[in-house]
């Protein structure tokens, strides 16, 4: 009530203003495709037992615990095998993972089963590294005294008019050691090409929430972060221009494999707000339902997975003729080909009814069943005794990543997406919802919202026939203003909104 006067009711600017439809808004989502247990021995393999172990103990889904399991391997398979399906195609075998669920659906203790061995190795590499050093800065303070000596007797032997010795082998140390790494997190471009350029295998970044990271990239550079993760997942020749340092780090091959999380509602904001080159849709999606709350009925063999990774990150990669390094490359025989020619075709007529980003992910796959196939390829031997590495990716390989891809992979994509073909305006209307609710803002002009440059709403017409949706939404209205000639149209926000 009015404080002074108790018989006047305080104006309500919500109370003329029906309910907004909400779910305007808000994504589409279908239900979570299931893999089946004979799906899951049929693609895993030997893995299989170890994927559900690894669940049962940490009480997440098998699909967080399968996607962690092939994007690490990928990076300690790195540059040393890439595949081939067939000449003027190589693929690396680097995989980006994104687990979709909410805060209690098990991302995270599903990444720790995979990564906690992972970090037991870097342990183990850290502590050999420590002892080569303390090794490396002996010998070099022996070099440093040989050096010394050599130079007093080379001046010696000027002064005098002889010829001067030959730099002793003993006054040089070689290079320093390199501590090997798998896991980053830091992921700071130069940083990255820096660690690259003296591990050269490639790299894990691992990170409990990706959306945060991607919907910050290039706020700082002006677009280089982009173009530097594009060339990540692909494994080409980088030069890093360095702030201190007028010379580029050089990487051969820019390698590195991505796996983390994120929560449905950061994924749809970054959906809409996203830049359409292709980097998302270079993610593999994950997004099951959550498993129903359980204690372990069994331990986890944390060893089967620390021999298997130090197995992948034991393949040897190729000398070059100049003496460089560069990748083995793994071919496929003509029956894994042949698959993967009539999977080709099978995405050109998913595409058919595909649209945005979700369309884009779909013309990724192909090129996602081939280094899929190869990742299965290794962890299948790195599970056996067996001496001699992959020579092929055979047809059971493909097969095996073309079920995975086609049939949980892009099902599980189109319900992280929550994106089926929508019209123009309906989509368009998500991203002026999108802009009231993010900015708050109450009133505004077809002309503020165009400015924004947003994705769908390139043109006035496309604003206001997104606005028209977002009447019969109830979520804004038209007010138009006589100005003494045509009249100035804006457009109001339902107060309901705010709360």
């Amino acid at each position: 009530m009015n404080e002074l006067n108790p018989n006047i009711v305080p104006f309500d600017a919500a109370a003329d203003w029906p309910d907004p439809d909400l779910t305007i808004a808000k994504p589409v989502r279908p239900p979570a495709p299931v893999m089946s247990e004979a799906d899951l021995d049929e693609i895993f393999g030997i893995w299989a037992a170890w994927i559900r172990s690894a669940a049962d103990a940490k009480n997440a889904p098998i699909d967080y615990v399968s996607l962690t399991l092939l994007s690490t391997s990928s990076a300690a398979i790195g540059n040393s095998r890439w595949a081939s399906p067939w000449d003027g195609w190589k693929e690396p075998p680097v995989l980006w993972a994104m687990l979709v669920g909410d805060p209690s659906a098990g991302k995270s203790p599903a990444l720790d089963s995979v990564l906690d061995p992972v970090k037991d190795i870097e342990r183990s590499l850290s502590e050999d590294y420590s002892r080569a050093r303390e090794e490396w800065e002996v010998k070099n303070e022996l070099a440093s005294l040989a050096q010394a000596q050599w130079r007093s007797d080379a001046k010696s032997a000027l002064i005098e008019g002889v010829e001067p010795p030959a730099k002793p082998p003993e006054a040089d140390a070689g290079n320093r050691p390199v501590r090997e790494r798998i896991i980053i997190t830091d992921i700071t471009t130069e940083k990255v090409a820096d660690l690259l350029s003296s591990t050269w295998r490639g790299l894990l970044l691992a990170r409990d929430e990706l959306s945060g990271w991607l919907s910050s990239m290039d706020r700082y550079n002006g677009g280089g972060d982009r173009a530097f993760w594009l060339e990540a997942n692909g494994g080409r020749s980088y030069a890093v221009d360095r702030k201190n340092n007028p010379e580029p780090i050089i990487v051969d091959h820019l390698s590195v494999a991505i796996v983390g999380g994120t929560q449905p509602d950061r994924l749809s904001d970054l959906l809409i707000k996203t830049s359409d080159d292709g980097l998302l849709a270079r993610f593999m999606v994950i997004f099951p339902d959550p498993v129903p709350l359980s204690r372990p009925s069994q331990g986890l063999n944390d060893q089967q997975m620390i021999d298997a990774i130090n197995r992948l990150r034991g393949l040897p990669h190729v000398v070059c003729e100049k003496g460089g390094k560069r990748p083995s490359f793994v071919h496929f025989n003509e029956a894994a080909a042949n698959i993967l020619h009539q999977f080709r075709k099978q995405c050109r007529e998913w595409e058919v009814d595909a649209a945005g980003l979700f369309k884009s992910h779909i013309g990724k796959m192909p090129g996602l069943v081939v280094r899929i196939a190869n990742v299965l390829a290794h962890l299948d031997w790195a599970a056996t005794d067996n001496t001699q590495s992959p020579e092929q990716i055979e047809a059971h390989h493909v097969g095996r990543a073309c079920v995975f891809v086609g049939d949980y992979l892009r099902k599980h994509a189109f319900r992280a997406y929550g994106t089926s073909k929508l019209s123009p305006e309906v989509e368009g209307a998500k991203v002026i919802a999108d802009i009231i609710q993010t900015e708050g803002i109450r009133h505004f002009k077809v002309r503020d919202i165009h400015h924004r440059g947003r994705s769908g709403l390139s043109s006035a017409n496309h604003v206001r026939a997104a606005l028209k949706v977002l009447i019969d939404a109830d979520w804004v209205r038209e007010v138009k203003t006589e100005t003494g000639g045509r009249p100035s149209t804006s457009y109001e926000v339902n107060p309901k909104l705010e709360v």
